[in-house]
């Protein structure tokens, strides 16, 4: 389960480009991800990411979505980010409803969980860091 900075880079703002359009709607809420990992947990942010108008937990229209949708559009990244690069070795993945997330996050061992833990921050800050980067090229383009 390795990630090499690089491959996060390159995995997080291919799932931005998507969004790029509506990025005003997104953006604030971009900056968020990892302080609400860290303090509200796993479990929560996991139910954060899913909108509730969006079915099969896939990756929210940012540019004619509901309002809920686009808010939370780089959550939904982050999340699909996440089950990327664990791919199946925890048997995590993107569809699963919050209720499904909690049964098999129960089933990890804290190591595990921990390591999951670190891993979304980390995707996080990537999110926040491309998120900028997005925004100031778009402010600077004449």
């Amino acid at each position: 389960m390795a990630v090499e900075h690089y491959e996060l880079d390159r995995e997080v703002f291919t799932y931005l480009q998507p969004g790029i359009g509506s990025i005003g709607d997104w953006k604030g809420k971009a900056s968020g991800i990892g302080e609400y990992v860290a303090s509200w947990g796993l479990e929560r942010f996991w139910a954060m990411s899913r909108s509730p108008v969006l079915k099969g937990g896939g990756l929210p229209d940012a540019e004619a979505g509901s309002s809920e949708q686009r808010n939370y559009f780089a959550w939904a990244v982050a999340r699909i980010v996440l089950c990327r690069i664990v791919d199946n070795t925890i048997n995590i993945n993107q569809d699963l409803t919050t209720a499904q997330f909690q049964e098999r996050l129960s089933q990890l061992n804290f190591n595990q969980q921990v390591l999951l833990t670190d891993l979304l921050i980390e995707i996080a800050e990537t999110i926040q860091f491309w998120t900028m980067r997005i925004a100031d090229a778009q402010n600077n383009q004449v």
